[in-house]
């Protein structure tokens, strides 16, 4: 029990500790437009999305105010864990006796294929938003710029699996049979070949001829409807149902630390930023321009069982993301560059958190309420680098693309989940009161989040509008029970222009 839990509490302060990232770019101002602005912004949102922008501002005064949030699901966590939530925990940990139903065996084999599923997809779920006060003076620029992201990966625990009869004893092989006694032939769920190899392993491993057609009979009946592929519930039956004989008292389901870590990383943006133009004649203008800026930063991570007597949904795994939390403060810069030719063409590159600041990351406890040393650590704001285009062929039609050059890490760090967007659209803007856009943008770096469609309007004045734009997923997941979007979001944005 005690090498099993330091085990647990290595891999995570090996997750979570000293973990560094660089931040998802937030859409502000951008998201109708597929999230496109490093080379089309040069007002109070240019020292975000590009410092540079300030030199060409054709505004002696603009403001912003911008609130936007967002969500992404992809396959394997959020659906997984309302799977699990639906089982009672108390009754699937002891089978024998007064447990030994079909019902309670049945779920236990979901619950491992679960967990199984769990660590093959290695599912994610993020929150992510902004809200911005940006005020731009000719070259000059300030503002507050708040952004959060919040993420969770589950580090499952596919060892300790078995059921037990009494305390600190696993189950037998008769034990597991036992509930399974007389079931019905049943051919709905498992293929012919599946039936095969679940038939062979089990009798290679102590069970019965009997016995073994009982359990795929009854497993077979019972789970068609699960949202398991069966091929996940026969290897379940065929690695991991067939160690009973050899399992010992660590390896009890009761024991099991299956868990979804969380953190969130909240930080505000004080930039002082200023662009500078140099005219090359012919050849164009470039703009060169940067921020100082002081960030002042919160960290939020914890810890959530999932097997355990307390029911636990995707939900609460959300609510988690800002508990537990530690603030700092740290300073950084950015440079960004924009080199625009005949008042049509817009070519813009920035680099951010030059410096790489750190802030500080609250410890996280244990299953069993216990601090676990070396936790806390620090998360780190890594550099980051993303290309800009923007093209405006006549008067009344932009077209931009952006394109991430680093692959940013998540909050979490978690495995092969990183983030590379590539995203454009196009805004119509023929009259002052009113502007439609449009765009797409898509994860360059994960399959785990599929392409992304925007759009957004603006109306109101030229000197006082009011920006909605939104982006839905092209792609489902699951997420507290129903079928979501991989990924929706929605902006407002009210805008002072003078």
């Amino acid at each position: 029990m005690i090498k099993k839990s330091a085990v647990a509490a290595s891999v995570l302060v090996l997750a979570i500790s000293a973990s560094g990232l660089a931040a998802e770019f937030q859409p502000m101002g951008a998201l109708g437009i597929g999230g496109a602005g490093v080379a089309r912004t040069y007002d109070a949102h240019a020292p975000y999305w590009n410092p540079a922008g300030l030199a060409f501002s054709d505004k002696d005064f603009s403001s912003r105010v911008d609130v936007s949030v967002g969500i992404k699901v992809n396959d394997g966590l959020a659906d997984n864990v309302d799977r699990l939530d639906k089982i009672d925990f108390d009754n699937i940990k002891q089978i024998s006796g007064a447990s030994a139903t079909l019902q309670n065996a049945t779920d236990a084999v979901k619950a491992i294929s679960i967990l199984n599923d769990i660590k093959e997809k290695k599912g994610t779920l993020a929150v992510n938003g902004n809200t911005v006060l940006g005020f731009q003076y000719n070259h000059f620029a300030t503002g507050a710029f708040g952004t959060i992201e919040g993420f969770a990966q589950p580090s499952p625990d596919t060892v300790n699996i078995v059921p037990q009869s009494a305390a600190n004893t696993p189950i037998t092989t008769a034990e597991f049979a036992a509930p399974f006694a007389g079931s019905a032939a049943s051919s709905v769920y498992f293929s012919p070949d599946q039936r095969t190899a679940i038939n062979t392993a089990l009798q290679a491993n102590g069970f019965t001829a009997g016995q073994s057609q009982d359990i795929i009979n009854g497993t077979d009946a019972m789970l068609l409807g699960s949202g398991l592929s069966s091929q996940d519930v026969a290897n379940t039956l065929i690695n991991q149902i067939t160690t009973i004989n050899t399992a010992t008292a660590a390896n009890l389901l009761e024991n099991n630390t299956t868990s979804v870590l969380t953190r969130s990383l909240a930080y505000i943006e004080f930039p002082l930023s200023y662009g500078h133009p140099f005219d090359f004649g012919t050849y164009g203008t470039l703009g060169i321009g940067g921020p100082v800026k002081v960030i002042a930063g919160r960290v939020y991570q914890s810890q959530t069982f999932l097997m355990k007597s307390d029911s636990v949904d995707s939900s609460d795994i959300t609510s988690e993301m800002t508990k537990n939390y530690k603030d700092s403060v740290n300073a950084s810069f950015d440079l960004g560059a924009l080199w625009r030719y005949n008042k049509m063409l817009n070519v813009g590159i920035v680099a951010k958190n030059l410096t790489s600041p750190e802030f500080d990351a609250p410890d996280v406890k244990d299953k069993n309420g216990s601090v676990i040393p070396g936790s806390g650590g620090k998360v780190k704001l890594e550099p980051q680098l993303r290309l800009g285009v923007a093209i405006d062929p006549v008067d009344w039609l932009t077209l931009a693309a952006d394109l991430d050059l680093t692959e940013n890490k998540t909050v979490l760090g978690a495995d092969g989940y990183k983030n590379r967007h590539l995203g454009g659209g196009f805004e119509w803007h023929s009259f002052s009161w009113l502007k439609l856009r449009g765009g797409m943008y898509t994860n360059l770096a994960s399959g785990g989040i599929g392409p992304t469609a925007t759009a957004g309007l603006t109306f109101g004045t030229k000197w006082i509008n009011l920006d909605i734009d939104g982006a839905y997923g092209l792609e489902t997941a699951e997420y507290d029970g129903d079928e979501s979007p991989q990924e929706a979001r929605v902006q407002l944005q009210l805008n002072f222009l003078f």
